[in-house]
């Protein structure tokens, strides 16, 4: 099997990617493990996205925001919370009308290079069958950096003793009702972290302290030190993004065992909420993710390495082709909440650009990394693996491949006026 162009990993990196790319004119594969597309979007249910403006400029345009017309149109978006499952069905139509090639239940298995690029991916189907993948041009999406890891490429795991971010399981909750809700943070505040406001345009509530303090005296291993939920699409539904368990995202068996005390503490959590949550009396447990929310595991090594520096100055770059402005935000295992946590949002008061040297591989010429897997150091991972600003990546790299095909030249030759401009083009917004 021959393509123009293969991408490892159907999360919102990949899916951008390969819509790009086919609308450009290249004959696209898009390889995914699992049996749908949308990767912690869908599977994970992680909510909501997080912010992608300033003031009123939007920074991440193009395909993306094309999505989340699409969506708009179908009530699949409520301010910037997604419902998962008509997200998986606007992103099958785009991959449908983009011809976009789609493997599902398939995992590379092994990588094979030729000096300075990579010339195939050995791939497995679900059903044990195996068979090579040729390309003029790879992408790695998968999130872990498998294929940066399989090629022999430098790789990055952790902070600087290794550990990575805090998992998570996110979770859905029906039948909350929002009037309690707001009565109970007006009458209340400090119980609440400083941000959560009676006046919110979407129900976005964290704190619940005292509830939280009187629920341990009968339980204390119950696994939370805040209670965090965000308003979703439809009626009285809310999104549960609480509790942060392991710190070992590149240990399967380890990965495995969170998950199992992850679902567990999705019931405890649930029980606690509707026990003693005003509002959640009624309440039901709608839906539990079925992938587990990594938020970072293994960093492809590329050309530019991006850092947290590059984050709090701001800093912009010649081949700049991704705006982000949300802020450095590690997340580790449960701790006691301070008054720091309790006022703490990452925010940042202008954008700064992702390279797209970040986006190419250190050693071989044909293999680009995007998503959560990029080429950075932790801090600064930690602010540009939100989904819009990985849907950026995405969009950009899958655009800039075409350019470089087309013009006979090197990723790094293409610019980035180049790339916006096609991104016009091929965008239908």
């Amino acid at each position: 099997m021959k393509y123009d162009l293969t991408i490892v990993g159907g999360g919102i990196s990949g899916f951008h990617a390969a819509i790009a790319a086919a609308r450009c004119g290249l004959k696209t594969l898009l390889i995914e493990r699992s049996s749908t597309i949308g990767g912690l979007t869908t599977l994970g249910l992680v909510n909501p996205f997080m912010k992608y403006w300033l003031d009123e400029e939007i920074l991440v345009k193009g395909i993306f925001y094309e999505l989340t017309e699409r969506l708009k149109r179908n009530n699949g978006i409520f301010y910037n919370t997604v419902d998962s499952e008509l997200m998986k069905i606007e992103m099958m139509k785009m991959i449908k009308e983009s011809k976009v090639e789609l493997l599902l239940r398939t995992m590379v298995t092994d990588v094979k290079t030729t000096r300075d690029k990579i010339s195939s991916l050995q791939v497995q189907s679900s059903n044990g069958e195996k068979f090579d993948i040729e390309s003029d041009f790879f992408v790695d999406a998968s999130g872990d950096g498998i294929v940066g890891y399989l090629s022999g490429n430098g790789c990055f795991v952790g902070d600087m003793n290794g550990n990575n971010q805090a998992l998570t399981i996110m979770f859905t909750i029906g039948g909350v009702d929002f009037n309690r809700i707001i009565e109970n943070v007006r009458r209340d505040p400090d119980n609440f972290f400083a941000w959560v406001s009676p006046n919110m345009e979407v129900i976005s509530v964290a704190g619940y302290f005292k509830e939280i303090e009187e629920a341990k005296k009968k339980d204390p291993y119950l696994p939370i030190d805040h209670f965090f939920y965000v308003q979703m699409p439809g009626d009285n539904r809310v999104t549960v993004n609480t509790m942060n368990i392991s710190k070992n995202a590149i240990d399967n068996l380890k990965l495995s065992r969170s998950v199992v005390d992850g679902t567990i503490m999705v019931d405890q959590i649930f029980n606690f909420a509707k026990k003693y949550v005003k509002g959640f009396e009624d309440s039901y447990l709608e839906k539990i993710a079925s992938e587990i929310g990594i938020r970072e595991s293994r960093r492809v090594k590329g050309i530019y390495v991006f850092s947290g520096e590059d984050v709090r100055n701001y800093r912009k770059f010649p081949d700049g082709v991704v705006k982000g402005c949300y802020g450095i935000d590690i997340h580790s295992e449960t701790k006691k909440v301070d008054e720091k946590d309790k006022s703490f949002v990452p925010r940042y008061g202008d954008y700064y650009e992702i390279p797209l040297r970040s986006l190419i591989s250190e050693k071989f010429a044909n293999l680009t990394i995007v998503g959560r897997c990029f080429s950075s150091d932790f801090e600064g991972q930690s602010a540009a693996r939100i989904q819009p600003t990985c849907a950026g990546m995405g969009q950009a790299i899958g655009t800039a491949i075409y350019l470089a095909l087309k013009n006979n030249c090197p990723l790094t030759k293409v610019s980035r006026e180049e790339i916006e401009n096609q991104l016009l083009k091929i965008s239908n917004n």
